[in-house]
């Protein structure tokens, strides 16, 4: 019995909906999304180019062991100068009976190897200066931190994207009350208008337009319940949720415009770029470019190289022989200089290259200050343009539903004809339409405002 609730708890909250507001949706995107994961992914391999590119100015130490067996050893062929000379002294000093050496000398093979040779070796090297190593070093390291100020433009980018997929849910649902709400009054006028033809009071006319009214604004309900799955779908895309995975917002409009801080804002403020992670990214590269001009002159200069290596032989006819000769060690230490004299001019032309690349970098920051300036004021103008047609927005559906009620009231009481309330209807919900458009075109140029000045 246990085991049969445990397993039915679970699966409720397997199949329960998980609710997000806009900065969990926000943190689950960024915590999940593929694109953020393959940038920190990027950041760990620069760490390990950090790692690779260390161990060159770190002491370097091998070993190793080789047998070799000669099946057939190498020989050389050696002239015998050995017999010519013993007759020269022989014959010199008149040794009786010592006939002298006539002929040429006998040649033989001679060889140097032992059939069976056992070496071990121990080398050590260590790079004790290079004047583009540590610039090399230092390039690396800022290489990783370019890396990470490329995570922060991603998750700037998801953040823009997570915001405004997660109001397009706010709008529709707060669209589809609007409607429901609609459907409600319409509903209810519909069966107050039956009653009135029943009685006499009214034509089938008359109770044909509000039918008509009602069946309108239930397919524009329908629409907008399509519409609602679509932004969910769209608002899990972005999050990099399971899409098969259904989820609920726990947030409604009136807390996300107050989440905002829709306030008035200066025109006439300095943009600080250094809150643009783009911004700094390019900065960064130019430090990098820098830092490359320098290491590349740095190569001109020599580089010093200390050795030691450690060495022992074995050469034996017969390996396991205890006769023969043992081991034989050999060691020594070294230190080199490599002085570069001329390359065919190739730093130069990397040199070059290098500087051409850096006044390509100051152009594209020249650019980008340009870019996020015009942005700034675009979306400050559009943003102020966006707060005045909400309030026109509000006033005129306060009108428009003044208007309505009225002529309502005029037709329940026989004074006003069908007509007029389907009118008076149609302007209504026209301006509820515009009210809420314009909300979203106010939370949408906000969000580009903070995307430009680099608050999101």
């Amino acid at each position: 019995m246990r085991l049969i609730i445990i397993i039915f708890l679970t699966n409720c909250s397997l199949n329960a909906q998980q609710k997000f507001s806009l900065q969990e949706a926000i943190d689950y995107g960024l915590k999940n999304h593929s694109e953020i994961k393959m940038a920190n992914l990027d950041v760990q391999d620069a760490e390990a180019q950090i790692t690779e590119f260390r161990s060159i100015g770190i002491p370097q130490v091998t070993g190793s062991i080789n047998y070799q067996y000669y099946i057939a050893a190498p020989v050389n062929p050696i002239e015998d100068f050995i017999t010519p000379s013993v007759y020269a002294v022989l014959e010199e000093e008149q040794v009786p009976g010592v006939n002298p050496f006539e002929g040429p000398p006998e040649t033989f093979e001679f060889s140097f190897f032992q059939k069976n040779n056992l070496s071990a070796n121990l080398d050590a090297s260590w790079l004790l200066f290079d004047g583009s190593y540590l610039t090399g070093l230092r390039g690396a390291r800022m290489f990783r931190d370019l890396n990470r100020k490329s995570i922060d433009v991603k998750e700037e980018k998801l953040r823009a994207d997570i915001t405004k997929a997660f109001m397009s849910i706010l709008i529709a649902l707060e669209n589809k009350k609007t409607l429901e709400k609609n459907i409600q009054n319409i509903t209810k006028s519909l069966s107050e208008a039956q009653a009135f033809y029943e009685n006499g009071f009214l034509e089938k006319l008359d109770v044909d337009r509000v039918l008509l009214s009602l069946e309108n604004v239930s397919t524009e309900k329908e629409k907008i319940d399509q519409l609602i799955a679509i932004s969910y779908n769209l608002l899990k895309f972005q999050m990099y949720y399971p899409l098969d995975l259904e989820i609920e917002i726990s947030e409604d409009l009136k807390t996300l415009v107050n989440l905002f801080k829709i306030e008035d804002i200066k025109t006439n403020e300095n943009v600080d770029f250094n809150k643009r992670a783009e911004f700094e990214q390019i900065e960064m590269g130019a430090d990098l470019n820098t830092l490359n001009i320098e290491r590349l002159k740095k190569g001109y200069l020599p580089s010093v190289m200390a050795r030691a290596n450690y060495n022992q032989s074995l050469q034996r006819k017969n390996l396991f022989s205890g006769d023969e000769i043992g081991f034989i060690p050999q060691s020594s230490v070294s230190l080199g200089i490599n002085i570069p004299i001329y390359d065919g001019s190739q730093k130069k032309g990397q040199i070059q290259q290098a500087k051409i690349e850096q006044e390509r970098l100051e152009l594209q920051k020249s650019e980008f200050k340009r870019g996020v300036t015009l942005q700034v004021k675009t979306a400050q103008m559009q943003y102020i343009n966006a707060k005045k047609t909400l309030k026109n927005r509000e006033r005129a559906l306060e009108i428009v539903q003044g208007i309505y009620d009225k002529t309502q009231i005029k037709f329940k009481e026989g004074v006003g004809s069908s007509l007029e309330v389907s009118q008076a209807e149609s302007q209504l919900f026209s301006a509820q339409a515009n009210h809420i458009n314009a909300l979203y075109d106010l939370l949408i140029t906000k969000t580009d405002l903070d995307i430009a000045l680099g608050n999101i």
